[in-house]
């Protein structure tokens, strides 16, 4: 497993969420890898109403059968693929080629409850953030693709890094 952290970065009068520390550039690889900035990216940009978005997620995460994907196929684009296979999801993107992970379902819920915790909350002191969530990933970039890729019944990965 993959030990990472997501942090708030306080930006434009909010905080937000980020697979980088406030004190490292943008334009450099990030420390802690892509892995955890598509995660960030994901949470950032495909559940854009908050505590409603993240619900939904819970719901289709722990009632896959009755989801609006029941074949864990929830998502197919440039901007975020998200696929579930078993007790695996896949989260990556088109557009830069090192960000794909590979995340047990479990760890995806406990990240989505401990930000909808943190949205439940108003922080609005850009000097005190919430705390980072722990995340732990199974694989990122080439790897998780081929390990998702391998596994029984996936929906396949059709791109490459």
């Amino acid at each position: 497993m993959l030990k990472k952290k997501l942090y708030f970065i306080w930006y434009e009068g909010k905080y937000i969420l980020s697979g980088t520390s406030e004190d490292e550039n943008i334009r450099n690889t990030p420390r802690q890898g892509y892995g955890i900035c598509e995660i960030a990216a994901w949470l950032a940009t495909d559940l854009p109403t908050g505590i409603n978005s993240v619900n939904i997620w819970i719901n289709n995460l722990t009632d896959l059968e009755h989801s609006r994907a029941p074949d864990g196929m929830f998502g197919v684009g440039n901007a975020h693929w998200v696929l579930i296979t078993g007790d695996y999801v896949f989260i990556g993107t088109e557009y830069v080629e090192q960000q794909q992970v590979l995340i047990n379902k479990k760890q995806l819920l406990y990240v989505l409850e401990k930000y909808k915790a943190c949205l439940e909350c108003i922080y609005k002191d850009p000097y005190n953030p919430p705390e980072p969530i722990d995340v732990e990933l199974v694989a990122e970039g080439q790897e998780a693709i081929d390990i998702y890729n391998g596994l029984p019944n996936s929906h396949l990965v059709p791109y490459a890094c």
